[in-house]
């Protein structure tokens, strides 16, 4: 009886080995290459991997500052005295895709920020330091990773009022102007300034 039990845990060992032996043989790159494949299963039968979710924008605006995740204004145009703009966006269905904001003046793409979504309702936000001769309008995309626009928006970056052109102009007083003698007839009354002349 012993011999048997003795017998059977020889060949229970020796087969445990063996099966070691071809799990190692079937994961190891050289012996997979060398050993015929298994029946494959045909692509018609075989689990295709789930889509992705169209990603979408729940939210998108240029805002002057973003604080605990949220914007503080929403802003169509912004004058020069400013340098710096954000753009805010909320995400939706984008978990696992790359998500970009691309940054577009006068034709050219003048930045890019590319995001990566942890879930499904994400918030983001870039920004981009203006110069003050840039201005014009300014668009932002909001690309997927495919480069398909899922929102686009713009605002126009204007020159600042200087103090000069704010300041109130009080009406050019008219007076008269004494006629010089002459041998020509007496000059009528004339204003100064280029306004029409006194009756």
């Amino acid at each position: 009886m012993r011999a048997i039990h003795k017998t059977c845990l020889t060949i229970f060992g020796a087969l445990l080995l063996l099966a070691s032996g071809a799990v190692q043989a079937q994961t190891s790159p050289a012996a997979s290459t060398a050993m015929p494949a298994s029946p494959a299963v045909s692509a018609s039968t075989a689990a295709a991997p789930a889509p992705a979710a169209t990603a979408k924008v729940g939210q998108a605006q240029f805002t002057t500052a973003v604080s605990e995740r949220k914007p503080a204004d929403n802003i169509r145009t912004l004058d020069n005295r400013h340098d710096k703009v954000f753009f805010f966006s909320v995400l939706k269905d984008a978990a696992g895709q790359t998500i970009t904001h691309r940054w577009e003046f006068k034709g050219r793409t003048m930045a890019k920020v590319k995001f990566e979504p942890k879930a499904n309702h994400w918030r983001v936000w870039s920004s981009k330091t203006l110069m003050p001769d840039q201005t014009g309008t300014w668009t932002v995309e909001v690309l997927d990773g495919s480069g398909n626009v899922l929102q686009s928006k713009s605002f126009d970056y204007t020159q600042a009022k200087t103090a000069h052109s704010q300041a109130t102009h009080k009406p050019i007083a008219r007076h008269k102007v004494q006629p010089q003698a002459s041998h020509k007839a007496p000059a009528t009354t004339a204003s100064t300034a280029a306004t029409p002349p006194l009756n």
